[in-house]
């Protein structure tokens, strides 16, 4: 019987660094600055190797995957500094140099790029990854439940217990003690609480809070002394952005403590609240094109821990096609664009 192993690869192995040097060179001369004495230097580096040749292909393979995302992430950025009324990104560069700086950052250096969450985790008391929750009893007895991908600081102090909030999302079941107050604080949000259980998310510069039971204060100013506050009672939310409060607004208290089950539960929610989710659930990024998907609505109840469950019913129910590209990225699109 005749074998049916296959013979082996004859390819030259590529090491990382020489990977890199192409991808840079690729990038160097697909921008619009490139030189003649870039493209000389280049010429002369191609013929030192013949490694040098397959990796530079390899490279515009790359590119091809990752092209289309990459223009999607730089807008998706760009939409985000607008909101948080911060500086407006220079246009003066082309998309491509842009998206060209991502990519350098992606594969050369692309810790922070897949994993935005890793500064607050590594400066937090406690916190999760991606796809990883925990429970714990704090020092006054009080519960908390941290989301995946959250980070808290805890100060238990004689006078003052305050818990502050650096990303993501956190439950908490407070034990009531008149002469210590409890606080919890996400970027200009302070929640005050006396005896309750209630939900705090954040992400960026938007803080929204959620009470499963009791009441808590809600202000859009850190000082207590002087700042405005609203009352919440049981089954109401309420989202401080940059400091402004919002309005309460009643909710469905099953469907929004259902990640504190383990469940992912949507009621027509829109592809940004869905995206928002999956990344708490996946290692690296997911993209979309909120001018092709955004109107597409996702009703269903998901295991927390089973992000591949959900990105099936993106496609089956909604016909998004979900791609994986290199980097930990997922990409969601409409079959049939580019």
């Amino acid at each position: 019987m005749a074998s049916t192993s296959k013979p082996p690869s004859t390819r030259p192995h590529l090491d990382e660094e020489t990977i890199d040097i192409a991808m840079e060179w690729y990038l160097r001369l697909k921008d619009d600055s490139a030189t003649q004495e870039d493209r000389l230097a280049f010429r002369q580096w191609l013929d030192r190797d013949e490694r040098h040749a397959m990796a530079y292909a390899d490279a515009g393979a790359l590119w091809q995957d990752v092209e289309a995302p990459a223009c999607l992430w730089v807008k998706r950025e760009r939409h985000r500094e607008h909101q948080r009324h911060t500086r407006a990104v220079r246009r003066r560069r082309p998309w491509v140099a842009v998206a060209c700086a991502l990519l350098l950052a992606l594969f050369v250096s692309a810790g922070l790029w897949r994993d935005p969450g890793m500064p607050d985790r590594m400066m937090a008391d406690v916190s999760t990854v991606p796809g990883q929750s925990h429970e714990m009893r704090l020092a006054d007895g009080s519960w908390l439940f941290l989301d995946a991908d959250s980070a808290l600081d805890i100060d238990m102090a004689r006078d003052m217990r305050e818990l502050t909030l650096r990303r993501g999302r956190l439950w908490v079941d407070v034990l009531s003690e008149d002469a210590r107050p409890f606080h919890v604080v996400a970027g200009d949000a302070l929640v005050k609480v006396v005896g309750t259980r209630f939900a705090v998310e954040r992400d960026g510069e938007q803080v929204k809070v959620t009470v499963e039971e009791g009441r808590v204060a809600v202000s859009g100013d850190r000082s207590p002394e002087n700042a405005e506050s609203i009352v919440l009672d049981a089954g109401q939310q309420i989202v401080v952005s940059d400091g402004m409060l919002g309005v309460p607004s009643d909710i469905d208290a099953w469907v929004q403590f259902a990640w504190r089950r383990g469940q992912v539960v949507f009621d027509q929610a829109g592809i940004a609240e869905v995206v928002a989710q999956l990344e708490r659930m996946l290692p690296g990024r997911v993209l979309f094109d909120g001018d092709r998907l955004g109107s597409l609505r996702l009703s269903g109840s998901f295991p927390g821990d089973d992000p591949t469950a959900l990105l099936d019913a993106l496609d089956s129910a909604l016909g998004v096609e979900v791609r994986r590209v290199p980097g930990g990225l997922v990409w969601l699109r409409l079959p049939g664009d580019a």
